[in-house]
């Protein structure tokens, strides 16, 4: 909830604040609160901490795209961004693979001790070693050409492009997919498939590497066949995961199929990397960082849709998952529809909005 939230404070900020400043806040307000999580007493004052944790979380993730935009040009932007999201994959699946064993060893507070002072290591690297653009280590009136000289543009202009949309829902494809597939496809597979539970962790795992990995040769896919074409691609392919869960549901499978379909749940995010380069595309380097803030709350609002939604179909049907994986089906294909009309290019495809090349 604060990490929505979040979005909608810095995204504002993100147009007067540089991508150190806000990269500094973020990590040092999420490596404090980390670290106050080792001594909390009581569960009401671990979920303030995650709820204060999850404001600031926010504003990494805009400083890093900030960043992103001074320092990679359009050409490169979808490969970076891909591996930048990778990374974000690549640690909540090592949270699986690395924490939850050390946690059952150590207990739950050196976990948090553990993320605290990684944190805050990497708040002290942003702030001796990062700089905002090429500018600030000598390179004069360097720029990728998509800057604007207004400071404080109107956050309207974000609203009056049809992009916006275009992120948001594209988000939501990828979100949608990824947080329904988390919840309910190992629980699907112990109650259908007769898979033994902790197996599960093989499963989780395998999916998590399998976004790493989607994510980062999207990314490159991006830059090269277009950033529209690969929304519609993606969001495409996140309607083919959930058919492809919802015949796993219904027919019985051997264990190394579901392994195999883990693998390859990942395609849902191939367009990742495109959704955040294509807004950065569309808008001005001024406003890029707002407008990818308010796309991301579409993804966080879906995050919470998709699960809830499906459990609430299978309590509904006393624990029969076909139900669930069928509604999944049915809004990626709406999804899909809704992309196919709204990321259309057309003659005005070179404007850029907030831009004076617009």
């Amino acid at each position: 909830m604060t990490y929505g939230i979040g979005m909608m404070v810095w995204s504002p900020v993100s147009r007067s604040m540089t991508a150190r400043n806000m990269l500094l806040i973020g990590l040092a307000g999420t490596g404090l609160g980390m670290m106050l999580q080792v001594f909390v007493q009581t569960y009401t004052q671990l979920v303030l901490l995650r709820l204060l944790i999850g404001f600031f979380d926010a504003g990494i993730f805009i400083g890093n795209m900030k960043l992103i935009f001074g320092w990679f040009p359009q050409s490169r932007r979808g490969s970076v961004v891909g591996i930048i999201l990778a990374a974000y994959s690549l640690a909540i699946t090592l949270d699986f693979a690395l924490g939850i064993p050390l946690t059952i060893a150590t207990g739950w507070r050196t976990f948090f001790a553990v993320l605290a002072v990684g944190t805050l290591i990497v708040a002290a690297i942003n702030a001796l070693v990062v700089r905002n653009s090429p500018r600030e280590i000598g390179i004069v009136d360097f720029t990728w050409g998509n800057e604007t000289p207004q400071k404080h543009l109107p956050l309207g202009e974000i609203f009056r492009s049809k992009w916006i949309a275009v992120g948001g829902f594209g988000i939501v494809a990828c979100t949608f997919a990824i947080a329904g597939t988390a919840t309910w496809v190992v629980p699907a597979f112990i109650a259908v498939q007769h898979m033994p539970p902790e197996a599960g962790a093989v499963i989780g795992t395998v999916m998590g590497l399998s976004q790493v990995l989607f994510l980062v040769i999207g990314g490159y896919m991006s830059d090269r066949l277009g950033k529209p074409f690969m929304i519609k691609l993606t969001a495409g392919l996140a309607f083919l995961t959930a058919l492809m869960f919802l015949w796993s549901v219904v027919t019985p499978m051997p264990f190394g199929v579901l392994v195999l379909f883990a693998a390859l749940s990942g395609v849902a995010l191939l367009g990742g990397g495109a959704i955040f380069a294509l807004l950065s595309e569309k808008y001005s380097d001024a406003l890029a960082p707002a407008a990818i803030g308010y796309a991301e709350v579409f993804g966080i609002l879906s995050a919470f849709v998709a699960p809830w939604m499906m459990g609430a179909i299978v309590n509904a049907s006393s624990g029969a998952f076909t139900g669930a994986f069928v509604a999944f089906a049915v809004v990626e294909l709406i999804i899909v529809g809704l992309l196919l009309i709204l990321a259309r290019e057309d003659v005005r495809q070179g404007a850029v909005v907030g831009s004076p090349a617009e």
